[in-house]
């Protein structure tokens, strides 16, 4: 009986880190994912703001 009640524990305990993994991984890649976009956001921001208001917008 003991011996069961000690496999559930450890089998729930498995089962608790796997998801808390699974959640930390996705947590980190949308993380990086967001990161990535709002510097591809600042980037185009920069880009058009440089292009309508940069140095030479008529010459160029």
């Amino acid at each position: 009986m003991i011996v069961t009640v000690i496999g559930t524990v450890i089998g729930t305990a498995i089962v608790i880190v796997t998801i808390i993994i699974i959640i930390i991984t996705m947590t980190v890649v949308v993380v990086e994912e967001g990161i990535v976009a709002i510097s591809s956001v600042s980037a185009v921001s920069v880009a058009v703001f440089n292009r309508n208001f940069g140095g030479c917008h008529n010459d160029c």
